[in-house]
């Protein structure tokens, strides 16, 4: 499967925030052998929010958004997807009642603003929100999935974790993992001459990084067990050791 990630929010644009919402969804795909091919950054705008939805639906059979379900003007995700798609907006009553149970519990009155929370692309699967007034939800349309998430880390993590990451999960069947050699002494173009043969192996593959004053192989195997995986694996850095010899210390 392979899988898409758009970063909603102008402060991503102007360095106002970090985008760790990024990083730690792709960790986590991996895991789930997700191939995620593509991080987009866009601002609070309806128009180029579209633009990289269409782009993403002709690349990528999984699209996760993050950010832009707030109550104010300007979170448009949800309504911009359900435009998008060509569905109607429909109101949850149960995501209005939890809503309204959320500001009882901090003894708020939630406005008008905060029940357009409520409201979700027609047949979408709803993800429910336990540290906020935000759900999510889930798309299943023209054999893609689209998966929308609030943006503060302390919600998105712990919605991922109990509803998205199951989810997925029953939707492949394949785990993605790596293991790094560290190489000291060697210069990273040197590294790459020697093992040049091994970067164009597709499964597993070998990239090379630049670490503190070392140089890092990484080794990356998809597959269906993690017997499968390991020995695949060890194949490669057996490989890499009989080329590379007494130069790798970890």
């Amino acid at each position: 499967m392979r899988g898409e990630i758009i970063s909603v929010g102008t402060e991503l644009l102007l360095g106002q925030i970090l985008n760790t919402n990024a990083k730690y969804l792709s960790e986590k795909l991996a895991f789930l052998g997700i191939d995620i091919y593509f991080h987009i950054n866009v601002g609070d705008n309806e128009e180029r929010l579209k633009e990289c939805l269409n782009i993403a639906f002709n690349r990528s059979d999984l699209i996760i958004t993050t950010g832009g379900l707030g109550p104010t003007v300007d979170d448009i995700t949800k309504e911009t997807v359900a435009s998008f798609l060509g569905l109607p907006l429909v109101e949850n009553a149960k995501a209005k009642e939890e809503i309204i149970r959320f500001f009882e519990k901090i003894g708020q009155t939630p406005t008008m603003n905060n029940f357009k929370q409520a409201f979700f692309p027609e047949g979408a699967k709803i993800i429910p929100n336990k540290n906020g007034t935000a759900p999510g939800c889930i798309i299943e349309k023209d054999n893609k999935i689209i998966i929308i998430l609030p943006g503060p880390p302390s919600e998105l993590i712990p919605m991922f974790e109990e509803y998205v990451y199951p989810y997925l999960k029953s939707k492949t069947n394949e785990t993605i993992k790596s293991r790094v050699i560290k190489i000291f002494g060697l210069g990273e173009s040197k590294v790459e001459e020697m093992v040049r043969p091994l970067l164009f192996n597709s499964n597993p593959t070998v990239a090379p990084l630049v670490g503190d004053g070392y140089v890092i192989l990484r080794i990356t195997a998809k597959g269906h067990d993690d017997k499968e995986i390991s020995e695949m694996i060890e194949d490669m850095e057996s490989r890499i050791r009989g080329i590379i010899g007494d130069y790798i210390y970890a």
